[in-house]
């Protein structure tokens, strides 16, 4: 088996989450041996999740048995799909060269694009064999080649393994903030919706810089703030193992406003969610939702939030739960 056959054939069972340890390794090396290989892997991926979790919806409408119904095959361990048709579609466009890695995410010569749409994750491996993980509705730039500065800039959240080199120093822009390391394990998360942009340091050490020019050095363990309307910087010690909990799959809540909860679940699911804000004003949540579909969320969520869930065509409302007594003079 020829080597082109056998790496279509890990990329195949590595998009429908089948790839074994050994698999991932290999894929994981093919990726970094080239930037060339690195695209053509995010032009493929891209290209596999639009048409497997997209072939029956449109822009204007989308029924939402959909939503739950991808949220099943998310959180799902295998796929019903014939992964050798995959890898045979992979290979035809493996075999294209040039042109796979010119398709979709190099821009301008020099920078290249990297994006996790709404309800979807994804990783990458960076030109200089750093790893990146991107949640949903985030844009990750960078230049084609790293040259004595490895610049990252960022839209929406992601976590980052950087590899170390003293004389290349990694930056992360975003939000009004320059997050500067030489070799560690960090996440930032900064959407624009969010009154706030928050790094949290998981290995190593941090040097962030915000645009008034204060310097903050971060240690394991810690957590730092930046108020976007203020301009501050506070920095807290938490658990910050909560705050790239997306990563596998988990979406950690403490004590959130009921507003960003709603956000989060909009991103995380891709569904939109009306609600009347002044329903639930003042309402925080707290708790720990994983691998559930979108509609055990909102009965998990009923444990401590009262709320009543109205199916739309392409939509979710939102309605605060009526007392008893209300419910009894509604029906008479």
């Amino acid at each position: 088996m020829n080597k082109k056959k056998d790496i279509s054939r890990i990329i195949g069972r590595n998009l429908m989450v089948a790839a074994s340890e050994d698999e991932k390794n290999v894929l994981r090396k093919w990726r970094s041996s080239s930037e060339q290989n690195e695209q053509g892997y995010q032009v493929l991926k891209r290209l596999f999740q639009h048409r497997y979790y997209n072939e029956n919806s449109t822009e204007e409408e989308v029924p939402v048995e959909s939503f739950f119904t991808r949220a099943r095959l998310l959180q799902s361990q295998t796929r019903t799909l014939n992964w050798w048709k995959i890898a045979a579609a992979i290979a035809v466009l493996i075999s294209l060269g040039s042109l796979v890695s010119d398709f979709l995410y190099v821009f301008d010569s020099t920078r290249v694009e990297l994006v996790a749409d709404s309800g979807q994750r994804t990783e990458a491996v960076l030109p200089d064999g750093s790893n990146v993980w991107l949640n949903n509705s985030t844009r990750l730039v960078y230049e084609h080649r790293f040259g004595r500065k490895r610049s990252i800039q960022l839209e929406g959240e992601a976590y980052f393994e950087v590899e170390k080199d003293v004389s290349s120093p990694f930056l992360v822009e975003t939000g009004g903030l320059e997050v500067k390391v030489t070799g560690t394990r960090f996440n930032v998360k900064n959407y624009s919706t969010d009154h706030t942009v928050e790094v949290a340091l998981s290995e190593g050490s941090v040097n962030v810089k915000s645009s008034e020019g204060e310097r903050v050095q971060m240690k394991p363990g810690e957590v730092l703030l930046l108020d976007k309307r203020t301009l501050k910087m506070i920095k807290k010690n938490g658990q910050v193992k909560d705050n790239f909990a997306w990563r596998d799959g988990v979406m950690v809540f403490k004590d959130e406003a009921f507003e960003n909860l709603i956000t989060r679940l909009e991103r995380w699911y891709d569904i939109k969610i009306d609600y009347e804000p002044g329903d639930f004003k003042g309402i925080h949540y707290s708790g720990t939702i994983r691998n559930l579909r979108l509609d055990q969320v909102f009965e998990f969520v009923n444990l401590t939030v009262p709320i009543e869930v109205e199916m739309k065509s392409n939509h979710i409302v939102l309605h605060k739960e009526k007392k008893s007594n209300e419910k009894s003079k509604a029906m008479n």
